[in-house]
């Protein structure tokens, strides 16, 4: 069962009941879908502490919800900007999300998608692409589905306890998120799984040969590829350019298949760069080892620049925006 909950902010209140409308009847042409409407959301309404029924039937309502529709970039904007404690606080960082088109039965259809973990194919090529995500030679469909879900578990198992620097949302969102960003790019399950697992050597106590005995050794070497030489033992601030720059100077050098899993990697890592930016400002920086933010944007820059046989994609495109946003945008005023 799949559960998508559709937040609509005032502006939208003219054709709104149209929207509704659109989603609920194809709703009905799908199995296993739940809508839950969040209608004429006010500032007010999305802070858990304000008294009445309200808050609390959204609250329980947001907990349910695998995927969220978001009617408009200004409201978007108002959830990315929610304060610790209020009702939509992080709720993005945990819930995969779209903006609402007017197109609603093919929205529906992209957050079906999304909430499954399967690409989003785009309404004109639906028909026309049939491939299994999960394709490899050799295995039943079933053995491809199972093998994906024992991935899942390893990854789970490599980071349990790991959270995501300077906040408490745990390490595992960001591999998986990657997965289903490369899952945008490629049909090759050896590179969806490897894009899973490409923080487990640098940042686990699992090796290469650990990966390489459970699921082989093409998706051990795409691992082993991604992996920084973190220089153990020396002070990780004294060596940040460095090791970037090396990531850099062997993007050159670096297959298809390895690039794609670098550009899934650093989209997740900019998404959520740019949600705590909103949310701390300048402030943001002091988590990480260097602290200079024109550093990050040289190196986002620099990495999406090397990675430009990829500008016709959307994560490409996504990856561009979200560092034009954080880092070359001119402040107000």
């Amino acid at each position: 069962m799949i559960t998508i909950g559709v937040v609509m902010s005032n502006a939208y209140a003219d054709y709104s009941a149209q929207i509704i409308r659109g989603l609920c009847m194809r709703a009905k042409e799908q199995e296993c879908v739940n809508l839950i409407f969040f209608p004429n959301i006010l500032e007010s309404d999305l802070d858990q502490r304000a008294e009445g029924e309200k808050a609390n039937d959204y609250q329980g309502a947001v907990s349910l919800v695998d995927v969220l529709l978001v009617s408009d970039q200004k409201m978007l904007q108002m959830l990315l900007e929610q304060p610790e404690g209020s009702l939509f606080s992080n709720v993005l960082e945990h819930v995969p999300y779209l903006l609402l088109k007017d197109d609603t039965g093919n929205v529906l259809d992209e957050a079906c998608a999304l909430a499954e973990g399967r690409p989003l194919v785009p309404k004109e090529d639906a028909e026309a692409d049939d491939t299994d995500l999960f394709a490899r030679t050799g295995l039943s469909k079933a053995q491809r589905r199972d093998r994906f879900e024992r991935a899942l578990e390893f990854a789970m198992r490599a980071h349990k306890g790991q959270v995501r620097k300077g906040s408490s949302v745990p390490y595992i969102v960001h591999p998986i998120e990657t997965a289903l960003i490369a899952m945008t790019l490629t049909r090759d399950q050896d590179i969806i799984i490897a894009s899973l697992f490409h923080d487990v050597i640098e940042d686990t106590r699992y090796s290469a040969k650990d990966i390489e005995d459970q699921f082989g050794s093409r998706i051990a070497l795409l691992v082993q590829m991604e992996s920084e030489n973190k220089r153990k033992g020396q002070d990780a601030s004294e060596t940040w350019k460095l090791r970037k720059q090396e990531f850099i100077d062997g993007l050159d050098d670096k297959s298809k298949e390895e690039k794609i899993i670098a550009l899934a990697d650093k989209l997740s890592n900019m998404r959520a760069t740019r949600q705590g930016y909103l949310k701390n400002d300048e402030k943001f920086w002091d988590r990480f080892h260097q602290k200079d933010k024109n550093m990050h944007g040289w190196y986002y820059r620099t990495v999406a620049d090397k990675l430009r046989e990829f500008e016709d994609t959307d994560a490409w495109k996504e990856l561009d925006r979200l560092i034009r946003e954080v880092f070359e945008s001119q402040p107000e005023g």
